[in-house]
């Protein structure tokens, strides 16, 4: 049996953990007949890839939880999922800055995290919260401190959804069928070889990020939302 344990607050929060766990939980469940033990478990970077993209495969049930607010909804999950992909990268890069240079002060570390930020979500501004301004967001993201390097793998995930959510938009039930294809696997196969097999692009490939922002960026400019 598989369960999902998550605390409501009431937002639409509530519902990304819910269908987030859900990929997870399927992932768990599929694999339960593969004899071979150590074969059951996916990799950090695969694992990723069925929650995130039962993210999307769950949209047709919103309406359930949000009434005429759906198109909301939606417009705000795929436009955060797109806004996901630089903050991401953020955390990766500072990671292998403060790996490479134990010897940076806390001072030093703002600063890389602040021109990081300059440079990947220029768009933010911090100056009236002290604490980000001045480069400490960083310590409020725990992964940096329980599992290194970790935060990419949700990059590369969020590609592969993002690539399982435009074949959603031409034909849902082709795009079913590979997802199912790459979670039936579990840990048989590595990253590339799974996602390979079910037929995607890599995220790898220098036009994948491409096709997917511009697919994802399209729907937003046509979303009529009131």
């Amino acid at each position: 049996s598989t369960f999902i344990f998550a605390n409501f607050n009431g937002t639409s929060g509530d519902i990304d953990v819910l269908t987030h766990e859900a990929g997870h939980a399927l992932a768990f469940y599929l694999s339960r007949d593969i004899r071979i033990g150590e074969l059951r478990p996916t990799g950090a970077d695969t694992c990723e890839i069925h929650s995130m993209s039962m993210e999307f495969f769950t949209w047709p049930w919103m309406e359930g939880f949000f009434g005429d607010a759906t198109d909301k909804y939606l417009y705000n999950h795929l436009a955060s999922a797109l806004f996901f992909l630089p903050y991401g990268v953020i955390v990766d890069a500072f990671q292998h800055l403060v790996y490479e240079k134990p010897e940076m002060t806390p001072k030093e570390r703002k600063q890389a995290w602040l021109a990081l930020e300059r440079a990947y979500r220029p768009w933010i501004d911090f100056e009236d919260v002290p604490f980000y301004s001045e480069g400490g967001r960083w310590q409020a993201q725990s992964h940096i401190y329980e599992m290194p390097f970790y935060y990419i793998d949700y990059c590369l995930a969020q590609t592969v959804a993002l690539t399982f959510w435009s074949e959603m938009q031409s034909d849902r039930k082709a795009a079913w069928a590979r997802y199912m294809k790459l979670v039936g696997e579990a840990g048989s196969r590595t990253f590339s070889g799974l996602v390979s097999y079910a037929g995607l692009p890599l995220p790898f490939d220098p036009e994948a990020l491409t096709r997917v922002t511009r697919a994802a960026a399209d729907y937003l400019d046509q979303a009529k939302i009131g």
